[in-house]
């Protein structure tokens, strides 16, 4: 003998539906990083180091359509900013020490490195000059790669130094290299199938 079921409760057991359905798709998001479907991350990390006075980690990801180099420097003393990327070579008036990544071995730039950080104007005290430099905290530098052949390790090369409105400049760091160990990205091959849009 079939039981009506009244209106109302029909509505409220298909809310409470997709209620669960979107708690599911939510909940699945958040344990995957927020990934689309079928991505993948792969990433390989160098030795993290310190020097001139600066906490250094740097990274590479694989991700689908794409390879980078993630550098996140971290002045260790209050105050001290990193100069900015777009500090000419020389510096201002021979004063400062511009942030610059590199990549070689088994990875190539295929763009400039940029950053997410927030400029601004340093004034270091005697001196008449401003310096284009980072707000306080964690720079994040990013530069856009491809893998090479030949080699299973890559050499990424950085450049920066830290100076502050009262307390002078931090020694500069001139082409500090770390290696890159490129196993955990997978060989050319994997990348290639790894990176290719589905059909």
């Amino acid at each position: 003998m079939a039981v009506a079921v009244p209106l109302r409760t029909r509505r409220a057991r298909a809310g409470r539906a997709r209620a669960g359905r979107a708690f599911a798709v939510a909940l699945t998001a958040l344990l995957t990083g927020c990934s689309g479907p079928g991505e993948r991350v792969r990433t390989a990390e160098a030795t993290p180091f310190t020097a001139g006075g600066v906490a250094v980690r740097v990274r590479a990801e694989s991700r689908e359509g794409s390879v980078r180099i993630l550098a996140e420097l971290r002045p260790e003393q209050t105050g001290f900013h990193l100069h900015g990327l777009d500090l000419p070579n020389d510096g201002i008036d021979g004063i400062g020490i511009p942030t610059r990544i590199r990549a070689e071995g088994g990875l190539g730039a295929t763009g400039q490195a940029t950053t997410d950080a927030k400029p601004r104007m340093l004034r270091p005290a005697g001196l008449d000059v401003a310096l284009p430099v980072y707000a306080d905290g964690t720079v994040t530098l990013e530069l856009p790669v491809r893998r090479l052949g030949g080699t299973d390790r890559a050499r990424v090369h950085l450049t920066y130094g830290a100076c502050s409105e009262t307390g002078g400049c931090l020694p500069p760091v001139r082409d500090h290299e770390v290696i890159l160990p490129l196993d955990s990205l997978g060989s050319l091959g994997s990348l290639d199938s790894l990176d290719a849009p589905a059909r």
